[in-house]
């Protein structure tokens, strides 16, 4: 009890707490699997040559990344939709549209003349297994490129006009 005169104290007491410092690991885990892109233009006009009847060329660039499995493969492959359209003048079914490769930077490029067909994938390029790109023990090209070479024949039995016809190019990779 405080009488007149008294002052009262007030003492705060500091505890010091000791420093708890808690340490965790987590492990993070990631699943690269295979996988495979491909770039090639969304048109191409073939242009004939100088000769009356010769054939009509373009060349169409094409750019690929791939990514293989250790017993995978990739391979890139062109198919026809359709034939020509409008009908009467050259014909994929029999066998005006054809193809050859020049060298691939990563793969092995078709070899010859491949002819496109409506019913059958053809082959572009192979990709071998353990194929990477970019990186550390990886292929130094990214993206890899090559170059198609298209000819349409140009026979005299063709009507004249422009006619089309729409590629479908497939990269799968294992």
């Amino acid at each position: 009890m405080l009488t007149k005169g008294m002052r009262a104290a007030t003492c705060l007491l500091v505890l010091p707490l000791g420093a708890n410092t808690l340490t965790t690991t987590q492990s993070v885990s990631v699943t690269v699997q295979a996988a495979g892109k491909l770039s090639v233009s969304s048109s191409a006009s073939l242009v004939r040559g100088t000769a009356p009847f010769s054939d009509f060329t373009v060349t169409l660039p094409i750019s690929y990344k791939a990514r293989t499995t250790s017993s995978g493969s990739a391979a890139i492959t062109v198919q026809a939709s359709s034939n020509f359209s409008p009908s009467g003048g050259p014909s994929v079914s029999s066998g005006d549209l054809t193809y050859s490769c020049t060298s691939a930077n990563l793969g092995t490029a078709c070899s010859g003349t491949q002819t496109i067909s409506t019913s059958s994938q053809t082959s572009v390029v192979s990709i071998p297994a353990n194929t990477c790109m970019g990186g550390t023990g990886c292929s130094s090209a990214n993206p890899a490129s090559m170059n198609l070479n298209f000819t349409v024949a140009n026979s005299p039995t063709h009507q004249t006009g422009a006619f089309t016809v729409s590629l479908t190019f497939t990269i799968s990779a294992i």
